[in-house]
């Protein structure tokens, strides 16, 4: 190379070195202040989790569509001793089946969990037994 490409050279070789140290400097600065800056938050293992949900809270919720009098599609509605009797004769765990998995009958149909997969087993079963227990009591 001649002289004055050299020079040009060595100046842009400087100038980019330069650059590329800085940035990597920074970087590294980052790096290094990252861990000291969490490290006086708090750890969380887990996610708050809601809580589950009441019989009463669910049926008002999700049940109340389809069983609130006069009952919708076959349902027998809440409060129904009549109506809900055959059903009650088959045991609670029947029932229970029946709103966990779907069921469909000669009267109508029940969807799994009312068509709300979201809600835990136990807030269907609380929910299946405070519909009956406002039968039985």
């Amino acid at each position: 190379m001649r002289h004055p490409d050299q020079q040009f050279f060595n100046s842009f070789m400087l100038v980019l070195g330069m650059l590329i140290g800085v940035a990597v400097g920074q970087v590294a600065l980052a790096a290094s202040e990252e861990p000291a800056a969490t490290q006086n938050e708090p750890v969380s293992t887990h996610e708050a989790v809601a809580a589950p949900l009441t019989g009463p809270q669910v049926y008002n919720a999700v049940c109340i569509a389809c069983h609130s009098p006069p009952g919708v599609g076959g349902a027998p509605a809440f409060g129904d001793g009549e109506v809900w009797a055959a059903r009650i004769a088959q045991g609670i765990d029947t029932l229970i089946d029946h709103a966990l998995h779907g069921f469909t009958g000669s009267t109508g149909v029940m969807p799994k969990k009312g068509e709300r997969i979201d809600l835990s087993d136990e807030e269907v079963i609380g929910a299946v037994k405070y519909m009956v227990e406002q039968i039985t009591q």
